[in-house]
């Protein structure tokens, strides 16, 4: 009995013991094991689709200008994201692709048009890049037809330009993760004052076009230039950054002008969290623009006033009357902080300018600079509000940019501008991208052209500056179909007022505006079939410009008009290899003899030829 009850006893608690144990084995959420699973290391690299980007370059005599357009945009390219660091995966896949270091084009075209390129590289490389790069393109090409019996209205003789760029470059990374950059250019740029027939040329200055030397109406920039940077490549959150570059221009052009221009760029930026969870960067940015002018009209293009000359002389000491220096100088402050807050991306800062530009005396201004975006519908559309304005030089060289045929010894003012806008973007596939924006804008010394009246051909302009208001809306949309399609279209329509007035006939008339579209479009397709074959066609418009006010028979003013332009482009090229293809491309192909300027045809259909070669 004693024995049983022993025995009794330990069973029980045995089974009270295992009890628990039951219980948790039974529970699925609890886990009382430990697994370690080893194999071998096999590193993969997933197949993912080619992004391919060709390279392209604009490559033949443009028939069609760039749009004159007067916006005045800072472009930033500024990035709140921080990743977090990872450690460094070695991954053995495939070797490196072949990378070429040099590239050639050349072609010819109608018009006797040559064009040549060269492109040379230094190859791959963790701390340095360095190369050079080497440009012409002209054109030498005859506009309307020489009649021997009488002088045609529609001769325009030879109607040539000419560009030519070299320019050497080079990089270095240093160890403290310092980035250092140079670069030296000389760019020569060269136009003739065509812009008369030889029936103007005969009815004003009763002369022949055999009789008149093409350097008596020539015009060649050139320009020397050297450009210096430095910047620091660490991003890190609560570190200091810096970026500072110095560029030296020198413009010597004909009939003895000359503009030497310094400039300073630089910022200081320092990334830093609000609240420890609203990341945000402080910039402050500098910029000096400093030029000086001298002119020297010993000499003055054909067809020039005898007034005009004797007004820019003066022949007490046998001088020019305006060969003193003129020095010109601008001073931008731009302090601003880019930050995330709630969903809503905000830019907020100002700009302080110092403006000896127009004025000899420094005047201070200031503009707004801010811009704020959100999006809706998980990144479906984005909204931007946005007011800004600066201050630019329109120095000699920039005029000359626009308009090749301005007068020796042109006015240059600064342009400011104050631009109110608003911004939709629509991404409604990762295939489709639509834009409406819609700006308004003053701007002060605005600037465009009209023929100097002291040219009696009628065939030099002089720079123009107005006060305007301007509202701008427009849009852009884009179709992409992997690599095999893009489509892109957009268009813009002005609305322009003048500032500035005057009293005629006891009424208040407001100052014309010359050379300001009323409306620009384009519509462009481009075809890549297996990166064999790329073609890309394009239709460009723009609207009808004004250019002049006549007197009708009534006497009441009449505005005159450039007609609307069109133009249609197309370009092919076939890859044969990667060290060679061929190309051809066509510009103007509705033959549409077009005015940009005022007496100044263009060339109509042209036809460029050629091929790019890699040298091994």
């Amino acid at each position: 009995m004693k024995n049983f009850s022993i025995h009794t006893v330990m069973c029980a608690l045995g089974l009270l013991a295992a009890g628990p144990v039951c219980q948790a084995q039974a529970d699925s959420n609890v886990y009382n094991e430990r697994v370690v699973v080893t194999s071998r290391y096999k590193p993969v690299v997933e197949e993912s689709q080619k992004v391919n980007v060709a390279p392209t370059i604009t490559d033949t005599v443009a028939t069609m200008p760039k749009d004159l357009t007067y916006d005045i945009t800072t472009r930033r390219l500024t990035s709140l994201y921080q990743p977090s660091r990872i450690k460094a995966a070695r991954i053995i896949g495939e070797p490196a692709t072949r990378l070429y270091s040099n590239y050639l084009k050349l072609g010819f075209g109608n018009y006797w048009s040559p064009l040549a390129e060269f492109y040379y590289n230094s190859l791959r490389s963790h701390d340095r890049t360095f190369g050079v790069r080497a440009t012409h393109r002209s054109s030498w090409g005859t506009i309307g037809r020489h009649v021997d019996t009488v002088y045609s209205p529609d001769h325009y003789g030879q109607a040539p330009f000419s560009y030519t760029d070299i320019t050497a470059f080079g990089k270095y990374i240093t160890r403290n993760h310092l980035q250092l950059s140079a670069d030296v250019g000389y760019q020569n740029d060269f136009t003739r004052y065509y812009g008369f027939s030889d029936s103007t040329l005969h009815a004003v200055l009763a002369l022949p076009r055999d009789s008149i030397t093409r350097s008596s109406y020539r015009m060649a920039y050139n320009t020397a230039s050297v450009n210096l940077g430095v910047k620091t490549l660490n991003t890190d959150v609560n570190a200091l950054g810096y970026e500072a570059n110095v560029g030296v221009t020198d413009l010597f052009a004909t009939y003895g002008q000359n503009e030497f221009n310094i400039n300073v760029d630089g910022n200081i930026h320092y990334g830093f969290t609000i609240a420890q969870q609203y990341k945000a960067i402080a910039y402050l940015h500098l910029t000096y623009d400093g030029y000086a002018n001298s002119f020297n009209p010993y000499e003055l293009p054909l067809g020039h006033d005898s007034l005009l000359a004797a007004s820019l002389a003066d022949t007490a000491n046998g001088r020019c009357a305006l060969s003193e220096s003129k020095y010109r100088r601008l001073y931008n402050v731009n302090p601003y902080f880019d930050f995330l807050f709630s969903g809503f991306q905000i830019h907020a800062g100002a700009v302080v300018a110092l403006d000896g530009y127009n004025i000899p005396e420094i005047e201070p201004r200031i503009y707004p600079d801010v811009a704020v975006s959100k999006s809706f519908f998980h990144d479906l559309v984005n909204v931007t509000l946005s007011a800004r304005g600066n201050i630019e030089a329109q120095s000699w060289n920039r005029l000359r940019l626009v308009n090749p045929y301005i007068m020796p010894n042109s006015t240059v003012r600064a342009t400011s501008h104050y631009d109110f806008g608003a911004n939709i973007r629509l991404n409604l596939s990762k295939k489709i991208d639509f834009n409406l924006y819609g700006f308004y804008s003053y701007l002060n010394d605005d600037l465009s052209f009209r023929l100097n009246e002291q040219y009696t051909l009628h065939n030099v302009f002089i720079p123009v500056y107005d006060s305007i208001t301007r509202v701008k809306v427009g849009g852009s949309f884009v179709f992409i179909n992997d690599e095999m399609l893009r489509l892109e279209l957009k268009g813009n329509y002005y609305l322009y007022k003048n500032q500035k007035t005057y009293i005629r006939n006891g009424e208040t008339v407001e100052y014309p505006l010359y050379y300001r579209p009323d409306f620009d479009a384009a519509l462009a397709a481009t075809v890549n079939y297996n990166d064999k074959v790329i073609g890309r066609a394009e239709f460009q418009t723009l609207g009808r410009m004004p250019y002049t006010i006549v007197k009708d028979a009534a006497g009441a003013d009449s505005t005159l008009f450039l007609p609307m332009r069109l133009g249609l482009n197309l370009e092919v090229e076939y890859r044969h290899n990667k060290a060679l293809s061929f190309f051809l491309k066509f510009d103007n192909l509705l033959f549409q003899r077009y005015f940009y300027w005022q007496n100044y045809p263009s060339y109509r259909g042209l036809c460029l030829v050629g091929l790019t070669y890699t040298l091994h």
